[in-house]
């Protein structure tokens, strides 16, 4: 076999066995093109794809004729990529070859772009790909290029036929046997190339294949010669009121089950038959029959479904797009006999199932017809008539499914568009609203912030007067405390001199009675002190200095620390100046001051403080006097309590009010105070300090 191939691969490179081998191969292209484009011109379809497959095939040839008649001429370098070309060429002539003869041609298929356009594409790959082979090895110094390219080229194609004849296999053709043929033979030649490349830089197997395949390619070419048209005696029905009545009530309907309605009507009425209805297949798998319309009642029956085993021939019938009829009455008799009983009827009369394919491969619809009253038998020519016109019932019934696709779509946008525009309106009415109480809300705190901003502003100017004023306050307290720092030293000094005043008094009392002392040494005799001195001297021993009577009075209250501290009380007092008072004063001073200490300490809580002041009487409406005020925190007196306090210190019976700490220190203070001829007051107000105030008189014969 090899030695063969390597025989007929000299011949291929031999003048002029070469001329002639590709010269026969530009005569069965050229043939099969012209008997396709011959075909095409009839208006046969199937040779469309094919007039552009030999087409292809012949200006290859024509350009490896040319290259081939070049290269004998002597123009050597041709030899160089001349493989490579028929490699490339030989490429692109199978991609329209396969695409002719595997893919299905109808209508519906080269509607699809890109399978359209898929040989156009493979073909401008390949012609790429040929250009940079042919460049690339080219550059190479080896006579006949690389093997790796010729295998690539012969693997890509040997893939491209084997997908072919897989096409042929699953799909329906017409031509299935001569395309399978044709595209087995190029696969075994190629086979054949890749088993033992190096036979021949010219693949020797792929040319022997292409002599055996391109004779069948011219054979396939005139297979689609147009039939010669078959003249029919069709004796058409006269045309009648109802028949145009029909038609134009067919073409006024709108609504799907309106539409079939008025084209069974139609359909009864061109064909004549008694019962038309039309057959669809069920998503369970049965025959349906609806829209029949019955021509002797003009009336449509209700739909009615049937099982392929109650019908097996029409269905099988049906499934296989054949049409089929049933004049005699003992045929399908048991099916005939399920349609009546469907239908409500006692006789079927004549049958004809005549399935509706159109451009489809298995049909989709069917019609049924049935000569119940006339039992007329159906004929070749009412098959011929639905033939005519079976393309557009197709059209009618898809555009019928369509306008009822488009009700319901029409239908549901419809409602979906009152639902949308009933929630844009309670949008509408909810944008209203929460606008409304925006604005309400903006109002609210623009006044709001207006109010705030004044409040804001009251604040600042309140908060600068008040800080001029505590400013002011300040500088009035500094003064003051300036002051009262002056008035310390000054009463400091004063005190010192009223001390040194006594001391010098007393001095000179001393110096007296050592000079009467010294006189009576002198004179012989012992003087007698007068009266008025005695007095001086007694009366001088019995009086206190302001500040020996601050000095004892803070003694006093120092000794009471221990009693305060047990009630964790503290004690805050203030002295002022104090004039000089006798020695009996300050003792009842210090009872009444105890007193009154011994009570407040008793009234006020844990944690409290007792406030106490003395200093001399500033009304002047009693005589020369001092004045203690007692301050403690025992809650207060109302008027009520004070009076009945007040009442009971008189004598009277009745319940010592709570805020009183100690009464009967209290009682002894306000005996002390009536003996001494002084005042008592109470300040005082329920929830708050008391004050305690008594006034004493620095009269001496009142002093206790």
């Amino acid at each position: 076999m090899m030695n063969i191939l390597q025989d007929f691969a000299l011949a291929l490179m031999d003048f002029p066995t070469a001329l002639l081998y590709y010269l026969v191969l530009l005569a069965a292209g050229g043939l099969a093109f012209l008997a396709a484009n011959r075909a095409t011109n009839a208006g046969e379809q199937l040779a469309l794809p094919l007039r552009a497959a030999f087409l292809f095939v012949f200006c290859s040839q024509l350009v490896l004729l040319t290259l081939s008649l070049l290269l004998f001429q002597g123009y050597a370098y041709i030899n160089e990529f001349f493989p490579l070309v028929f490699q490339t060429l030989t490429f692109i002539t199978l991609v329209w070859i396969v695409w002719a003869l595997a893919l299905p041609q109808g209508k519906g298929w080269l509607a699809k772009g890109w399978l359209k356009r898929l040989p156009l594409i493979l073909t401008l790959a390949a012609f790429l790909a040929g250009c940079l082979t042919v460049f690339f090895i080219t550059q190479q110094h080896a006579e006949y290029g690389i093997i790796w390219v010729y295998q690539a080229w012969a693997g890509a194609s040997l893939v491209l036929l084997l997908a072919g004849i897989d096409f042929i296999l699953i799909r329906k053709h017409p031509m299935k046997l001569e395309g399978f043929l044709v595209l087995l033979i190029a696969a075994l030649g190629y086979l054949v190339f890749l088993v033992d490349p190096v036979s021949a830089a010219l693949p020797a197997a792929i040319s022997l294949s292409q002599l055996l395949y391109y004779p069948l390619l011219v054979s396939i070419a005139w297979q689609t010669q147009p039939k010669p048209a078959i003249t029919r005696q069709v004796n058409s029905l006269p045309a009648s009121p109802e028949l145009a009545e029909a038609f134009l009530e067919l073409n006024l309907r709108s609504d799907q089950e309106q539409i079939r309605n008025a084209l069974t009507h139609s359909l009864s009425i061109h064909l004549m038959s008694d019962l038309l209805g039309l057959v669809e297949h069920t998503s369970e798998g049965s025959l349906r029959v609806s829209n029949t319309y019955d021509l002797i009642r003009e009336a449509w029956l209700p739909a009615f479904e049937l099982s392929p085993e109650q019908v097996p021939q029409l269905a099988a019938h049906f499934e296989d797009g054949l049409p089929f009829n049933a004049n005699k009455a003992e045929e399908l008799a048991e099916e005939k006999a399920a349609l009546i009983q469907a239908m409500g009827y006692n006789a079927s009369g004549c049958l004809l199932l005549y399935p509706l394919k159109g451009e489809r491969e298995t049909p989709q619809y069917g019609l049924l017809c049935l000569t119940t009253y006339t039992n007329r038998a159906w004929t070749r020519e009412d098959q011929t008539r639905l033939s005519v016109i079976a393309e557009n019932i197709v059209r009618v019934l898809d555009k019928s499914a369509a306008i009822d696709a488009q009700a319901k779509a029409v239908e549901g946008l419809r409602i979906s568009l009152n639902q949308q525009q009933r929630q844009n309106a309670h949008l509408r009415e909810d944008l209203e609203h929460h606008q409304k109480l925006l604005s309400e809300l903006r109002q609210e705190y623009l006044q709001v912030k207006n109010r705030y901003t004044k409040e804001t502003q009251l604040w600042a100017s309140r908060q600068k007067a008040l800080e001029g004023k505590l400013a002011s306050l300040e500088e009035t307290l500094q003064k003051q405390a300036a002051a009262f720092a002056e008035v310390e030293t000054l009463q400091q000094q004063k005190n010192d001199l009223e001390e040194a005043l006594a001391k010098n008094t007393e001095k000179l009392s001393n110096l007296k009675r050592a000079l009467a002392s010294a006189q009576e040494l002198l004179s012989g005799t012992t003087p007698t002190p007068s009266g008025k001195d005695n007095a001086e001297t007694g009366k001088s021993a019995e009086m206190l200095s302001g500040s020996q009577a601050a000095a004892a009075v803070q003694s006093m209250l120092e000794e009471n620390t221990e009693n305060r501290d047990s009630y964790d009380i503290q004690l805050k007092s203030q002295i002022d100046s104090l004039p000089t008072i006798p020695q009996k004063f300050l003792a009842t001073l210090q009872k009444v001051l105890q007193n009154l200490l011994r009570n407040a300490i008793a009234a006020s809580p844990q944690g409290s403080s007792i406030f106490i002041e003395l200093m001399p009487s500033e009304d002047q409406s009693l005589p020369e006097s001092l004045e203690i005020r007692v301050t403690d925190q025992g809650g207060g007196l109302s008027e009520a309590e004070q009076s009945a306090f007040l009442s009971l210190l008189a004598g009277a019976e009745g319940d010592m009010p709570a805020s009183i700490g100690n009464a009967q220190a209290l009682h002894q203070a306000v005996a002390l105070v009536q003996a001494a001829g002084g005042h008592w007051w109470i300040h005082a107000e329920p929830g708050q300090s008391t004050t305690y105030r008594v006034s004493l008189p620095l009269i001496e014969q009142g002093v206790l």
